[in-house]
């Protein structure tokens, strides 16, 4: 029987089961602990050597520049065009555009290892954005169920075996974000689980540079709920959302396991194909994602799609 999540309060940073980004997870630990100190050699080598240039818009001398640190300091919004996520709530922090597109994809594809304390502080004040703007009814339904369940979307094999779980990393810092946020009174407790596994699919069904219709069929099949959810509400966690169908399946996969899925949280929203031209600052003329809320639940903006 699998082992329950880990737990934490409101007051302790909930522990983490999700494996750190690094050497493939099927390792030994020793062997995983050499890899990880000949990473940090080659990559401070390469630092000494070769001049640093920011992530995001490549600026000399400077592996993060404030400017595109900035564009994850913007508000939490809600993404209304991700038909595939049907009536689940989603909230970005950021525009997949320009310079956060290549934020999240040097992080992502692990070019970038000194991106992921940036993107861990993103994910918690992404957290702190949430808990601020949920209604006071489902705060008191949360706070009276006692404990919260931080779900990341379900990464492919060949991200596993790789150790590049970004949405797990993320998930991670999102649970210490809640569990230091919480409005509600008393103890939360705060669990992040990897509980999701994707079903096979067919050879080539990579999500990356697909229409929005074939990432809708490829992910059609709900994924695997690996360990007993009855009862807990969730929140979803992903880096990236483009059509929502990912976290769409993920949600109806929990709910048949009777778990109450309260929405999903992500670092940065793709555009809709339907989006009007504006303008976003640091990338090159992206598209409107969507038409504006009140504050707190303006639509994120971005320019093209997301690769999974």
């Amino acid at each position: 029987m699998p082992s329950p999540p880990p737990v934490a309060t409101r007051d302790a940073p909930p522990p983490s089961r999700t494996p750190p980004s690094g050497p493939p997870t099927w390792l030994p630990a020793h062997a995983r602990r050499v890899a990880r100190w000949l990473q940090r050699l080659v990559h401070d080598a390469a630092g000494a050597l070769i001049p640093a240039r920011c992530a995001g818009c490549g600026t000399w001398d400077t592996r993060l520049c404030e400017r595109c640190r900035s564009l994850l300091d913007g508000p939490l919004s809600e993404v209304i065009h991700a038909d595939g996520a049907e009536d689940l709530p989603i909230h970005a922090l950021a525009a997949y555009a320009g310079p956060v597109r290549a934020l999240v994809l040097g992080w992502k594809n692990g070019g970038r290892e000194d991106l992921a304390e940036v993107m861990h502080e993103a994910g918690q004040r992404a957290a702190g954005l949430w808990t601020a703007g949920l209604e006071t009814s489902l705060v008191r339904e949360v706070t009276q169920a006692g404990r919260l369940l931080v779900v990341p979307a379900p990464s492919g094999l060949t991200r596993r075996l790789r150790g590049r779980l970004v949405a797990a990393d993320l998930a991670d810092a999102v649970a210490r974000g809640i569990a230091r946020s919480w409005p509600g009174q008393g103890d939360l407790l705060v669990a992040c689980a990897d509980v999701l596994r994707r079903r096979p699919q067919l050879r080539g069904a990579h999500q990356s540079g697909r229409s929005a219709r074939r990432r809708r069929s490829n992910r059609a099949s709900p994924p695997r709920v690996l360990a007993p959810v009855e009862g807990w509400p969730v929140l979803l966690v992903d880096d990236v959302v483009t059509t929502g169908s990912t976290l769409g399946s993920c949600a109806r996969a929990l709910e048949a396991a009777r778990a109450r899925c309260l929405g999903a949280v992500v670092l940065a929203a793709a555009p809709s194909p339907r989006a009007q031209v504006t303008a976003v600052p640091g990338g090159p003329a992206p598209s409107r994602l969507s038409r504006t809320r009140p504050a707190g639940r303006v639509s994120a903006h971005g320019d093209q799609a997301a690769g999974k």
